[in-house]
């Protein structure tokens, strides 16, 4: 029973942060405006956390460490050669689940008012499974000959990440089948391409 106080006190502070990240900023609210959001004493709040901005960052922690779990887990099971491979349809699917189930929270912290290292926070996620697939390969995304590989890789995750961040300032109106698919076309196209 205690255990179950304890989470509903945790989801009524993560409602109330999100209300108020969207009404005020992450950087005008105040403990005193979570625990009246929240319907709790200030004592109570810090029972759980020291302050907003261990708040965020537990909770943000928890989104991250979601998406490393779904991103980063079971890669040897998928070894390819296929650089289109590097970031698995069936992976960033299931990410883009995960975004769109906690969306009012993750849009919260990657709008305006929230975290501006938060869409940072999921690049490096999707940087990190990138890597992974490049060294179970022999293959690199581009060859000296065309870009540096680090250039390289910042275009091909850049595109990844823009596409998702769209998508969550859009309000995720599309699918997350829509999503991936898009995600998978825009590795196979220049950009280019996308112009003409």
């Amino acid at each position: 029973m205690e255990q179950k106080r304890k989470t509903n006190t945790k989801e009524n502070i993560k409602k109330a942060f999100i209300k108020l990240i969207k009404d005020k900023g992450f950087d005008s609210l105040t403990v005193s405006d979570l625990a009246r959001e929240a319907n709790i004493n200030r004592g109570t709040f810090y029972l759980h956390y020291l302050d907003k901005y261990d708040l965020l960052d537990q909770l943000e922690k928890d989104v991250i460490e979601d998406l490393e779990e779904i991103l980063l887990t079971n890669s040897e099971l998928e070894k390819t050669d296929d650089p289109i491979e590097l970031i698995p349809y069936e992976k960033i699917l299931e990410a883009l689940y995960y975004i769109k189930e906690d969306y009012h929270f993750i849009e919260a912290l990657a709008g305006d008012g929230g975290d501006p290292n938060f869409i940072q926070n999921i690049e490096n996620v999707i940087s990190e499974m990138i890597q992974s697939k490049i060294e179970e390969t022999d293959n690199q995304l581009r060859s000296e000959d065309y870009l540096p590989a680090d250039y390289a890789e910042k275009i091909f995750l850049s595109s990844v990440v823009t596409i998702i961040d769209l998508w969550i300032e859009k309000g995720t109106y599309e699918s997350p089948e829509q999503i991936a698919r898009i995600i998978t076309k825009a590795k196979q196209i220049s950009p280019f391409d996308l112009l003409i």
